[in-house]
């Protein structure tokens, strides 16, 4: 079983945000944490130096918005700068993908480059709003849900997929797992 269709660099940029939530900490996560640490550390240090705790505030807020502006600035080029890159070397931004379930492994072939993963290191797999991600060690495996025609040949193909799966790998994957049971 397979599935296959053409792959667009960059696309699946929101699919590896969550990937990194499962990881450990999450982009998320990090805001929050490099939030609470500005104002932690700034509003004190900076009531202390200017000796008025609502300018200090004003200025952590302040650098917040900044940040957060840094933040959607670069997502907003990423994608754009990759495909660039890639064109000034001669690849291509639209890449044919094929995905197929073996009894052995989960094969992965984009364009010129080929994957395999054996099923015991296959250790997750769930969905985003436009993808199914599989967690191979610590690879990624995007397959965007469009290949999918139908609803139900996505469905024959996470059944297939989690028939495959370790027991361990199917209780990580609620998604997969919600999608067989119905």
């Amino acid at each position: 079983m397979e599935a296959t269709g053409v792959f667009v660099v960059g696309e699946s940029g929101a699919a590896l945000a969550s990937i990194k939530a499962r990881r450990g900490v999450s982009p998320l996560q990090m805001n929050v944490i490099v939030f609470i640490c500005m104002a932690v550390v700034g509003i004190p240090l900076g009531a202390w130096a200017s000796g008025s705790w609502f300018a200090a505030s004003l200025s952590v807020e302040l650098a917040f918005i900044g940040y957060c502006l840094g933040l959607f600035v670069m997502r907003w080029r990423t994608g754009p700068a990759m495909r660039k890159a890639l064109v000034e070397r001669g690849q291509a931004c639209e890449l044919p993908l094929t995905v197929r379930i073996t009894p052995e492994a989960l094969v992965y072939d984009l364009a010129d480059l080929s994957m395999s993963a054996r099923w015991p290191c296959v250790t997750d797999l769930y969905r985003t709003r436009k993808h199914w991600v599989f967690l191979v060690q610590n690879s990624i495996m995007v397959v965007p849900r469009r290949f999918f025609t139908t609803s139900e040949a996505e469905r024959e193909f996470i059944v297939e997929v989690m028939s495959r799966m370790t027991d361990a790998a199917q209780a990580r994957s609620p998604d997969a797992a919600k999608l067989v049971r119905t």
